[in-house]
């Protein structure tokens, strides 16, 4: 009788299509398609297509499924093609798309290589040597992911965790690791999947039944993230304090935005939903997205009047506005958040922080301002202000994206803020995943705090989120409108969470276990070389 071939998977075009499937799985775990699901499954073709190759084809393959994963996972940002003019300008919007989903693809190489190494080294046949490379590779994973999101001023988009935005239940570890130790979870049970296939793919498993150790024991630390997070919903203590707010989503697209033609169409529509909803008895705030107004509302006697009319009716107001400040150097441009009293007068302003490159400022500005649409750099802000509202919680304000930055979110809570307000636009990249998977990253910043978050957006998605996870929306994005909610503060005496204390902890230390764990590998080559 004829022995049966074992598989190999060494085949070239298996080794491409894994690594292909990898970067799909895991773009269909997030907002777009959003089977959550996937994600703990996804690294495993990945896995399997560098198990027997050398370090470098392992470097390419963990490339191509991070460059597939990070082109369907962004693909929203193609919508900035329609959004500039000139051929030029559009093939620079197509270029750094493309630029950007292969900066970030190099952070699946370190994954993909340990694995390699790793497999082949130590094999799979002993609970002892899975076990360190079940931990190994995960605190690759973590450190890379945390570096993605420090370098080059960090993009932190799409880490692993994210997809769990809406399963509560698994993702209260935040409080402890942040989002890095779901992603963490994440990754320790695809490695065990792997390594229990991997066992059947080979026959180790085939002569006599084996207990599958490994697979229970990514089971388990699932099991046990689920029970945490069961208990912790389930002993939330009482509310002590109620502020009711409304969100006004006036729903302007970005062709017309800064159209001086609309304008008069703009402030009016500001006028029509605010007026309406000020009528409404118990507002404690009246917020307005990220740079709602069409011009500088401090200089501007239109937008100022407007403003002023719109407190007086009784409720204080957020406005969202690029603010100019004068000085003997010239004029400095920010991209503020302010906020005014019942009498119009401004009680305080917080300027942004992080800033987008390329559409806040442009970085080499001789060099490469001629491939940007933006007309002014914006400066940043150097600290993070905490907002009075009379009799209620003190809160702080993150704008546009600087609610994917988890260090922002941790000054604001350390400075005192007991709630987070986020006004964004969003209008650059509708339709498309990005609003959703945008709300999605906000989620862990309250869970990381226990801080709630009230999310303003100028074309969605606007909603509020509590300091658990749960997110309550009653406006469908691009619509215009307006929604009331109520968001219960952070108590100012509850003690702050590890994450808020100790920030990215988890996150440090995998980066240094994965250096430890590369040198040990390295160490393990050389006195294996001859």
């Amino acid at each position: 009788m004829a022995k049966v071939k074992k598989p190999t998977f060494q085949s070239p075009i298996f080794s491409i299509l894994g690594s292909l499937l990898s970067g799909v799985l895991l773009a269909l775990a997030f907002p777009g398609v959003g089977n959550s699901s996937l994600v703990f499954i996804g690294l495993v073709p990945l896995m399997f297509a560098v198990q027997s190759v050398s370090g470098k084809k392992a470097a390419l393959l963990g490339l191509l499924a991070g460059f597939v994963f990070f082109m369907v996972s962004l693909s929203w940002l193609h919508n900035l093609t329609g959004m500039v003019t000139g051929a030029g300008l559009k093939a620079s919007a197509l270029l750094g798309y493309v630029l950007l989903a292969l900066y970030c693809a190099l952070y699946f190489i370190p994954f993909a290589v340990v694995v390699s190494i790793c497999v082949q080294r130590w094999g799979v046949r002993s609970f002892r040597t899975n076990l360190r490379l079940l931990f190994s590779v995960t605190m690759v994973w973590v450190a890379s992911e945390y570096l993605r999101g420090l370098l080059l001023t960090g993009f932190p988009w799409n880490p692993l965790g994210v997809s769990q935005y809406t399963s509560p239940v698994l993702i209260q570890i935040a409080e402890w690791g942040g989002v890095h130790l779901v992603s963490a979870v994440i990754v320790w049970m695809n490695a065990a999947l792997f390594v229990t296939l991997h066992q059947y793919v080979h026959g180790i498993r085939a002569k006599k039944y084996r207990p599958h150790s490994e697979l229970m024991l990514g089971l388990l630390v699932i099991a046990l993230s689920a029970g945490y997070g069961l208990n912790t919903l389930f002993n939330r203590p009482r509310p002590q304090e109620f502020v009711r707010v409304a969100l006004v989503q006036p729903n302007i697209p970005q062709s017309e935005k800064w159209d001086k033609e609309k304008d008069r169409e703009i402030l009016d529509r500001l006028e029509e939903l605010t007026s309406t909803v000020a009528r409404l008895d118990g507002l404690d705030l009246i917020i307005w997205p990220e740079t709602a107004l069409p011009d500088f509302v401090r200089v501007s006697r239109t937008s100022h009047a407007l403003v002023s009319r719109m407190a007086g009716l009784g409720t204080p107001l957020l406005v969202g506005s690029i603010d100019v400040v004068f000085s003997e150097a010239g004029r400095t441009y920010f991209n503020s958040s302010i906020l005014f009293d019942t009498n119009g007068i401004v009680v305080a302003k917080y300027d942004k922080q992080h800033l987008v490159p390329f559409g806040e400022y442009v970085p080499f500005p001789k060099l490469l301002k001629k491939f940007t649409p933006a007309e002014i750099d914006l400066d940043s802000g150097t600290e993070s202000t905490l907002l009075p509202l009379e009799g209620k919680a003190p809160f702080s304000v993150l704008i546009c994206f600087e609610d994917i930055v988890a260090p922002l979110a941790v000054k604001a809570v350390r400075n005192g803020a007991c709630w987070l307000i986020n006004q964004t636009n969003d209008a650059w990249f509708d339709p498309g995943s990005q609003s959703e998977q945008h709300l999605a990253h906000a989620v862990f910043r309250c869970i990381e705090n226990r801080v709630p978050m009230v999310r303003c957006g100028n074309t969605g998605t606007t909603a509020t989120i509590d300091a658990y996870g749960n997110i309550t929306r009653n406006l469908d994005p691009r619509t215009s409108g307006f929604t009331v909610n109520g968001i219960n503060p952070r108590p100012a005496d509850l003690a702050q969470t590890f994450y808020t204390r100790h920030p990215d902890a988890f996150a440090k230390f995998a980066l240094l276990a994965a250096a430890t764990v590369i040198f040990i590998l390295r160490v393990e080559g050389r006195k294996k070389r001859p």
